[in-house]
Order: C-alpha cells, then sequence, then structure tokens
C-alpha cells in the first residue's frame, strides 16, 4: 500500500475531535509502565475485516478486555502499527 492509499484507511487524528463518517478512533502504542507512547489515529471500517488488524484487535482485547469505551486500544509500537498497514 502506498503512502497515499494509507492515508485513505488512516488518518492523523491530529487537529480533529471527531473522526470522518466511516472511520473509527483507535488509539495505538506501548502502554509500558507510566510512559504512553501513544498516537491517536482515525481507520476506516474496511480495515477493520482484515486478518491482521483483527489479530491486533484481539491482541487488545486480552491486555484491556471488552469493556474499552469510546476508543479502540491496540497495545503495539506506532510503527509497527503503520507496517501492518502498509502491508496490508
Amino acid at each position: 500500500m502506498t503512502a497515499t492509499r494509507r492515508k485513505e484507511y488512516v488518518l492523523s487524528s491530529e487537529g480533529c475531535s471527531s473522526p470522518p463518517r466511516g472511520y473509527l478512533p483507535i488509539i495505538v502504542g506501548d502502554y509500558d509502565d507510566d510512559e504512553e507512547d501513544t498516537e491517536r489515529f482515525f481507520v476506516h471500517v474496511k480495515l477493520l475485516k482484515h486478518p491482521c488488524i483483527i489479530e491486533q484487535l484481539e491482541m487488545a482485547s486480552e491486555e484491556f478486555g471488552y469493556g474499552q469505551e469510546v476508543v479502540f486500544r491496540i497495545p503495539c509500537k506506532i510503527e509497527h502499527f503503520m507496517k501492518i498497514v502498509d502491508e496490508i
């Protein structure tokens, strides 16, 4: 997936409080100790069907449970998440 195509499916949430239509807010990053190295993205719902993203969401459910409110959290490095998106 090219950077341009990635931008269609994963948008930075910088400067935006709510996602565009068809996108969900997702927080990606490590949650080790007190230091939170995270970034918020808007992810197109089409990506949620992809096996690689499903795997990431399953990892999130193991770490945070199914009771997450408002924003999904994916516990992985931002660079790793973007690599997954690029490979889709």
